[in-house]
């Protein structure tokens, strides 16, 4: 009887190769899983064949998506140099054709949507009274509806900036890997000030991509569906992003804190600009930290973080010295100005005076000899023009007479 039971009880031969498939196949791109594995992104770092299959792969589900972008992830945080590379160019050559396609879409699709705007237009109004009338009868049915509408839209909201952020990611990989060694891409930039403000605010810029992430997270937390296992585990690892860069921030500003009277007018300014930045920095990091139960199992394994803080006198000092770096720099710069206004005036009175002398140099002179002299007093001096002279004279005097009257 028994031997009859357990011939029923075995299944064909097809079912088995199924279940050896599903047995071999990834966890990143089998449907039955929700999360991903550790194994399998080890799997792939080790063999790239695979991993060059998960790059080819177009993801269906956005189930699918986060889970190839968190494998990336956790390749683009690890050691392998083979996978990291494949990685950055693959995220290269997609930039490229994106460009291209979008480009190109762009040109076909003007001509389309001139003639498709006024049919939408109407079919638009027609959708808003049966939605309005559907509301009407079904109101609870309408903001399940509603909901379920806003977490499908915060999940792919998500899933395109987490995109981003691993394209980020491979475009700035020197200072994420750099970073992860608390230090410069380039050592010899630690002694140059510019270039060390320079790669200060990019790790700037990749910190405050990533808290942006914080709103969509604290949605899905709240509002739990299946695709929450791998956002959670998304969310751990981006966090962990975000302590290591913002440790080597605060590490790098309080040591400038010490030596900030001795830079030069621009890296003064730069210097407290990325102070004002790392206070707000500081609030958004207070409340992913507050978060860390929601996505880490075991809060304990989430270190604890040291804040970047300046004592209130130390930042009043800081305050009235940039002020008056500010008030110095605008007073040169007035000098500059009247400088510049005082050359310009000369330098035209110098023109005018030029062009004066260039003027009666153009003119004939007869040279000044004693016969011209001679000429000239006869000519100022004879009895005639004495005598139109008094004439002249006499002439005024009565007119001057006649109004007194």
């Amino acid at each position: 009887m028994n031997f009859i039971k357990s011939l029923f009880s075995q299944s064909n031969p097809q079912q088995k190769r199924v279940l050896q498939r599903n047995a071999a196949e990834s966890s990143i791109l089998d449907i039955q899983f929700t999360q991903v594995r550790l194994q399998d992104i080890k799997i792939i770092t080790k063999d790239l064949r695979k991993l060059e299959e998960i790059l080819k792969y177009q993801p269906e589900t956005i189930n699918e998506q986060f889970k190839r972008c968190y494998s990336f992830h956790v390749i683009l945080s690890s050691d392998q140099v083979q996978s990291i590379e494949k990685i950055v160019q693959y995220f290269e050559n997609y930039q490229q054709n994106y460009c291209k396609q979008t480009f190109q879409n762009t040109k076909s699709k003007t001509m389309a949507t001139q003639n498709i705007n006024q049919t939408n237009m109407y079919t638009n109004e027609q959708k808003m009274i049966t939605v309005q009338y559907q509301n009407s009868m079904f109101l609870n049915v309408s903001d399940q509806i509603q909901l379920f509408e806003q977490i499908n839209q915060n999940e792919k909201g998500f899933m395109n900036i987490y995109f981003n952020y691993i394209q980020r990611i491979t475009q700035n990989n020197d200072i994420y890997t750099s970073c992860r060694f608390q230090q410069y891409p380039i050592q010899d930039d630690a002694h140059n000030r510019k270039i060390q403000f320079m790669w200060l605010f990019k790790i700037i810029n990749l910190l405050n991509f990533k808290l942006s992430f914080i709103p969509y997270f604290q949605f899905n937390f709240k509002h739990k569906t299946q695709n929450t296992f791998i956002i959670r585990d998304i969310a751990y690892l981006v966090y962990k992003d975000c302590l290591v860069e913002y440790s080597f921030l605060r590490n790098e500003i309080t040591d400038m804190l010490e030596s900030y009277s001795s830079f030069q007018i621009k890296e003064s300014l730069q210097f407290y600009e990325l102070i004002l930045i790392m206070k707000e920095v500081t609030n958004k990091m207070n409340i992913f930290y507050e978060m860390r139960s929601l996505f880490a199992l075991n809060s304990a394994s989430v270190r604890d973080l040291k804040w970047f803080t300046i004592e209130k006198k130390q930042m009043i000092e800081i305050d009235n010295y940039i002020s008056k770096i500010k008030l110095l720099n605008t007073s040169q710069f007035k000098k500059s100005l009247m400088i510049q206004n005082q050359k310009y005036v000369m330098e035209n009175s110098q023109k005018a005076f030029q062009d004066s002398n260039q003027l009666d140099n153009s003119f004939k002179k007869e040279p000044t000899t004693a016969k011209n002299i001679k000429n000239s007093n006869e000519c100022l001096y004879s009895p005639i023009n004495l005598k139109l002279f008094k004439i002249g004279e006499h002439s005024r005097q009565q007119s001057r007479n006649f109004k007194n009257l």
